[in-house]
């Protein structure tokens, strides 16, 4: 019998584990999307399971997870040239396969979304 726990680990391991990933991938632009991954901003959601109601017998349920990477707006960008739908898709399995099965939890949502630093913001305001 399998023992879950509903544990996220720390997002910069998340970040090494999909580098790791994607960099065992072969073709396409996986290589590039490899070498600028660490640098994204990892956001959980958790949604809610609640498997021990009163009056019903406990059933293991693995819970979803709406999960936000954030990038800085110039590798936004390059995101947005490198990845078409399909591409994103298989992104998502990659980062679905960097959860620890043992977490308990299951991609519901998943984004990725371009964040603007503070030196993009001093280069538009000069």
């Amino acid at each position: 019998m399998a023992s879950y726990t509903y544990e996220l680990q720390d997002p910069g391991i998340l970040l090494s584990n999909i580098r790791q990933g994607l960099s065992a991938m072969e073709g396409g632009n996986w290589a590039e999307i490899a070498s600028f991954v660490r640098e994204g901003h990892v956001e959980y959601r958790p949604m809610r399971v609640n498997p021990m109601r009163s009056g019903y017998r406990y059933i293991y349920q693995r819970a979803k997870l709406n999960l936000t990477i954030y990038f800085p707006e110039k590798i936004f960008e390059r995101l947005l040239e490198l990845l078409d739908r399909e591409s994103l898709e298989i992104l998502k399995a990659v980062v679905q396969a960097a959860l620890p099965k043992r977490s308990g939890y299951d991609i519901h949502e998943f984004h990725i979304r371009g964040i603007i630093g503070d030196d993009d913001l001093s280069r538009t305001s000069s």
